[in-house]
């Protein structure tokens, strides 16, 4: 049931340039789709343009893959996102590419806070920081 994942951040249809050699969508493209994603839900948030001098960014720091069904040529794939838990300076995310009512695949995301002029973990602006809770399992859904 795709009810408790909340509402689709983005919807993508699988191409021809998805498929590799044996005609099987790659990790990469369901990586790519988690990443438009998180994209999404980071300019929701209120977050800057990612720059080499941005003093918050959003970076990942671990990504977990698990597949439950093959995508195809021509289907129809919605990434439904959930903040499932916040600190100062993390995020944990979970991404559900789901197809025909199902869920292919759910990909885990532990982010961080970064401020790439000075190099280093930095805290979350306390207006993103409020919007992450509001958005947290509690909530279950993000506005896409």
């Amino acid at each position: 049931m795709v009810l408790p994942l909340g509402k689709p951040m983005l919807e993508m249809v699988v191409g021809a340039d998805w498929l590799d050699e044996l005609d099987h969508v790659s990790f990469l493209q369901h990586q790519r789709m988690a990443d438009r994603a998180t994209e999404i839900l980071w300019r929701n948030a209120g977050g800057p343009p990612f720059t080499a001098a941005s003093p918050t960014a959003l970076v990942m720091i671990d990504v977990r893959a698990r597949y439950a069904r093959e995508l195809r040529l021509d289907e129809t794939v919605a990434v439904h996102t959930r903040v499932t838990k916040v600190d100062h300076r993390r995020l944990w995310l979970t991404h559900s590419l789901v197809c025909e009512g199902a869920v292919a695949t759910t990909v885990d995301i532990l982010a961080l806070c970064f401020d790439a002029g000075k190099r280093r973990a930095a805290l979350w602006p306390e207006a993103m920081m409020e919007k992450f809770q509001h958005w947290s399992v509690g909530s279950a859904t993000v506005e896409p």
